[in-house]
């Protein structure tokens, strides 16, 4: 699968489900035009976040760590793409539950791939606050981060994806709040999942 078809996949993910279990996904068309997303910028950051302290659980070829308290779900399909790892919170009563996916459509893409194609398909799809966040170390690899506000039918919530590649694969990793948790607070949880990634 080229780079582009593979983003494109993943296109269908986005607006296909609603809630923690759903499956989204970076996307792009063949243009290679610019987005007017806001942007924070390029440049890669090692991690040095907490290492998250719940179960430790297995996926397509890597292992992670899920937040304390949370659990695996059954993986979903939306347009074709089944999601090869979804995660919750439970115990998460404000309305949506916190959670994240791991999807691995085929093939691989660049980090700069992502980081022109992907806002302006996630804008068109219907995203808001789209931008592009700092790049960071993902299981010794560089990963793009995009960040973006999602609203599907009358759900609304923040999602950080992280695009966490090997040699072959890049695995779209996004995790799902609630638009009332900070920033600052997403990032923590994300980063505490993401410095646990290990290659199988």
């Amino acid at each position: 699968m080229t780079s582009a078809a593979l983003l494109l996949a993943t296109a269908v993910a986005l607006t296909g489900c609603s809630g923690a279990d759903e499956v989204s996904g970076g996307v792009s068309d063949a243009t290679g035009s610019e987005s007017s997303a806001p942007s924070s910028g390029t440049g890669s950051a090692e991690l040095d976040a907490e290492p998250a302290a719940g179960s430790a659980v297995e996926g397509s070829g890597y292992t992670l760590t899920l937040p304390e308290g949370w659990a695996v779900t059954d993986p979903q399909t939306s347009g074709g793409l089944t999601t090869d790892l979804v995660a919750s919170d439970p115990a998460d009563v404000d309305g949506f539950p916190d959670g994240l996916n791991v999807l691995a459509p085929g093939g691989a893409v660049t980090p700069e791939q992502i980081e022109t194609l992907s806002p302006q398909e996630l804008e068109s799809a219907g995203a808001s606050d789209v931008t592009v966040e700092p790049r960071v170390i993902v299981g010794g690899s560089e990963a793009a981060h995009i960040s973006a506000t999602i609203t599907t039918g009358d759900v609304e919530y923040a999602a950080d994806q992280y695009y966490v590649s090997d040699d072959e694969q890049t695995y779209v990793v996004t995790f799902q709040f609630s638009t009332s948790v900070p920033k600052a607070d997403r990032e923590r949880t994300a980063e505490s999942v993401l410095v646990t990634w290990a290659w199988n």
